[in-house]
């Protein structure tokens, strides 16, 4: 990397950022800007409104086929409505997966894998979840459209995965969601958190106690109270924790990254004298 170039702003894979960050140690030390990958959890609470919560969820997963950073691909409901939440999620993704079709028309809600290089990445992943212990809801392979054009993934559901399985710690960026359940707030924070990512993070509930102390709890740049992904607020900073990149962006942020900070240390003379005064700093 050039030495004239003082900082590096990436948006990517956070395998790619690794690679850029180290460069730019092994150059001259360039400050380098990272908005990367996520896992993101949204916790729904037995109290939520639950067909809010599965339309939400299922939206946030789906509107780009997956293809997004702040996706919500871990869902962990309460295992008191699990059941019921469950049974709302898989109407949704077949609404879903009826409306695939050629993104360019505007009835379509469900497109394709941005290239076949995406497309044989989630299918492996698909594999991965097939052979692995949890059960399959809804899909789990590609979906065949009339003239078999275009590199599409059906919207799939897959329940009680184990948590180190690697369709739970990897991301997938396909339209594919790992619904688990739990039974206490201190439970699923604590696998909510069980990642090397941090961008985006939900919990859903009326109880605005419980929501704001999950909110403070979990280790995300962004938290959504009753609403996930892709809701932001533009005028906010956005950026992660841990392998989900570091620094923020946003109006009025992201400036400060092409900034540094210089303090000016003056020393004024005391009142009638001349001449430095050495006998130290001046209140």
């Amino acid at each position: 990397m050039h030495p004239d170039i003082r900082a590096i702003n990436f948006t990517g894979s956070s395998l790619t950022g690794k690679k850029i960050q180290e460069m730019a140690a092994k150059s001259n030390l360039k400050k380098v800007i990272l908005e990367l990958g996520g896992k993101s959890p949204a916790i729904v609470f037995e109290d939520a409104d639950l067909e809010e919560a599965a339309a939400a969820t299922s939206f946030s997963v789906t509107f780009v086929s997956g293809q997004a950073c702040i996706a919500n691909s871990r869902v962990y409901v309460q295992e008191s409505v699990a059941e019921k939440f469950t049974e709302a999620c898989l109407r949704h993704y077949k609404e879903r997966r009826a409306g695939a079709g050629d993104p360019l028309d505007p009835k379509t809600t469900h497109g394709p894998q941005a290239d076949s290089v995406q497309f044989e990445r989630v299918k492996n992943y698909l594999k991965e979840g097939r052979n692995g212990l949890g059960k399959i809801e809804l899909g789990g392979d590609v979906l065949n459209l009339e003239g078999g054009n275009g590199f599409f993934i059906e919207p799939s559901i897959f329940t009680n995965v184990p948590e180190d399985a690697v369709t739970m710690k990897e991301e997938i960026f396909g339209p594919v969601v790992q619904l688990n359940t739990f039974k206490t707030e201190s439970e699923v924070l604590a696998k909510a958190n069980d990642t090397e990512y941090g961008l985006y993070g939900s919990v859903f509930s009326k109880d605005i106690d419980r929501a704001m102390r999950v909110a403070v709890a979990l280790e995300a740049g962004t938290v959504g109270v009753n609403c996930t992904s892709p809701t932001m607020a533009h005028d906010m900073p956005f950026g992660g924790y841990k392998m989900s990149g570091q620094g923020r962006e946003g109006f009025g942020y992201s400036i400060d990254n092409y900034l540094e900070t210089k303090s000016v240390l003056i020393r004024m003379r005391p009142e009638g004298t001349t001449g430095l005064q050495m006998s130290g700093p001046i209140a």
